[in-house]
C-alpha cells in the first residue's frame, strides 16, 4: 500500500505541474564558441561582437526542432599561439559547442582546424585570410574574409592602376598570411607590368626596422607594400615618417587601428590601407547599431566586428534551415548560403573561401581615414 501511495503521489505531482514539466522539456541551451587572444583589441572586439549578436537573437527568440533555444558563449583565450589554439579548440569541443567563431590569425586557425574537423564542428573565422587556411580541404572551415590570393591581386591592382606605382619594394612579416601575400603580390605586380625592386622580411614580433628602412632608401621605390598587422604596422609607418621617406606606403586590412575609420591614431597622413569589405560607414543601420554597441562594450567597432556578428547570424541561419542543433549538418547548410549581413553579401566556395569579396582603399588624411575607391 505504501508503494502504491508513493506511485500515486508521484503521478499526481506530475499532473499538478504540467506547464513546468513542459517548459523544461521545451527549452534548450546551445553554446557558441569564441576563441581569440583576449589581451588584443581584435580579440576583444570579436568576443563582444559575438555576445552582441547572441543577446539580440535571444531577445528576439529562437526555436529549433520544436524547442526554444537560448544561446550562450563558450570563451577561450588562445593568445594567438598555435599550440594554445589547439588546446582551446579541444576545450571548445569538450564544451559541446555547436560552432566556433575564431581564431584570429591564419596560423592559429590552421593549427586548430583539424580538431574541429574531427568533431564535425563549423569554424567561421572573421580574420584568418591566408589561402592556406581553406586549402586544407576541410568541409567545416569558412573564411569570412577574402583570402590572400584575392587580396594580393587587388593590392597589386591598387598599386599599379590606382596609385600608378612602377617601382615597388615588398616587405612581409614572416607569418603564413604575410608570406602568402608577398608571393602572390609579387606575381600579380609582374603580370600588371610593375617591378619589385627589392624585398625584405621583418619577423612579426620585431620592432627593428633599420635594415628595411635602409633598403627602402637604396631601392628608389615609389611605393612600399608592407604585409604586416597592428601594432607592428603602425610602428613601421611611424618610423617610415620619422626618417623622412616620401615613398607611398600601402598596407593590408590587418593593419587597421582600433579607431578605424574615425581616427588614424599613430598612422601618419598619406598612409594607404586596403581593407576587405564595403565602406564600413555605409553598412546598413550602422549608426543605430553603433549606438547600441557602444552602450554595452568598450571594444572598437572595426570591420572584423561586423564579420564576427554576421558569422553568428549565419550559424543561426544554418540551424533554422536544417531545423537542427547538430553541428555536423550545419556546415553543408553554410556552403549553400548567400547571406546578406552587416558586412555585405557573404557566400562560400566549395573549399570555404569567401566568394567575390569586395575591397575598399583608404588613405589617412587629416588624422581620419578617407575612402578613395572600392574594388572590384
Amino acid at each position: 500500500m505504501r508503494i502504491l501511495f508513493r506511485a500515486a503521489a508521484s503521478v499526481l505531482f506530475c499532473l499538478s505541474f504540467p506547464s513546468a514539466m513542459a517548459q523544461q522539456n521545451d527549452s534548450q541551451t546551445v553554446t557558441v564558441g569564441v576563441v581569440a587572444p583576449l589581451s588584443m583589441v581584435p580579440g576583444q572586439s570579436m568576443r563582444d561582437a559575438v555576445q552582441f549578436a547572441l543577446e539580440r537573437i535571444n531577445h528576439q527568440g529562437l526555436r529549433i526542432d520544436g524547442k526554444n533555444v537560448t544561446l550562450k558563449m563558450f570563451l577561450a583565450d588562445d593568445k594567438n599561439d598555435p599550440n594554445l589554439a589547439v588546446l582551446s579548440a579541444r576545450a571548445a569541443v569538450a564544451a559541446g559547442v555547436v560552432g566556433v567563431i575564431g581564431h584570429l590569425s591564419t596560423d592559429a586557425s590552421i593549427a586548430a582546424a583539424k580538431v574541429y574537423r574531427d568533431a564535425s564542428i563549423p569554424l567561421l573565422s572573421p580574420t584568418a585570410a591566408g589561402r592556406e587556411f581553406t586549402s586544407l580541404g576541410y568541409a567545416n572551415v569558412f573564411q569570412m574574409l577574402g583570402h590572400s590570393d584575392y587580396t594580393a591581386q587587388y593590392l597589386a591592382e591598387t598599386a599599379i592602376k590606382v596609385l600608378r606605382a612602377k617601382r615597388i619594394m615588398l616587405i612581409d612579416n614572416d607569418t603564413v598570411l604575410g608570406r602568402e601575400l608577398a608571393k602572390n603580390f609579387s606575381a600579380a605586380v609582374a603580370r600588371l607590368g610593375g617591378t619589385i625592386v627589392d624585398t625584405d622580411r621583418i619577423h612579426f614580433k620585431s620592432s627593428d626596422f633599420n635594415t628595411a628602412m635602409a633598403k627602402i632608401k637604396r631601392s628608389d621605390a615609389d611605393l612600399v607594400f608592407f604585409a604586416g598587422v597592428v601594432p607592428q604596422s603602425s610602428a613601421f609607418a611611424t618610423r617610415f615618417q620619422q626618417i623622412g621617406l616620401r615613398t607611398q606606403l600601402l598596407l593590408a586590412g590587418g593593419a587597421i587601428n582600433p579607431d578605424f575609420p574615425h581616427k588614424t591614431e599613430e598612422y601618419p597622413d598619406g598612409t594607404l590601407v586596403l581593407v576587405q569589405g564595403n565602406p564600413v560607414e555605409k553598412a546598413p543601420d550602422f549608426k543605430h547599431l553603433e549606438k547600441l554597441y557602444r552602450q554595452k562594450y568598450t571594444s572598437p567597432l572595426i570591420p572584423l566586428t561586423w564579420l564576427a556578428y554576421d558569422a553568428v547570424d549565419m550559424l543561426v541561419e544554418a540551424m533554422k534551415r536544417t531545423n537542427s542543433l547538430n553541428p555536423s549538418v550545419l556546415s553543408p547548410a553554410l556552403h549553400q548560403m548567400k547571406f546578406n549581413g552587416l558586412s555585405g553579401t557573404t557566400s562560400f566556395t566549395a573549399d570555404g573561401s569567401q566568394e567575390n569579396p569586395p575591397y575598399t582603399l583608404y588613405r589617412a588624411e587629416q588624422k581620419t581615414w578617407k575612402t578613395l575607391n572600392t574594388l572590384p
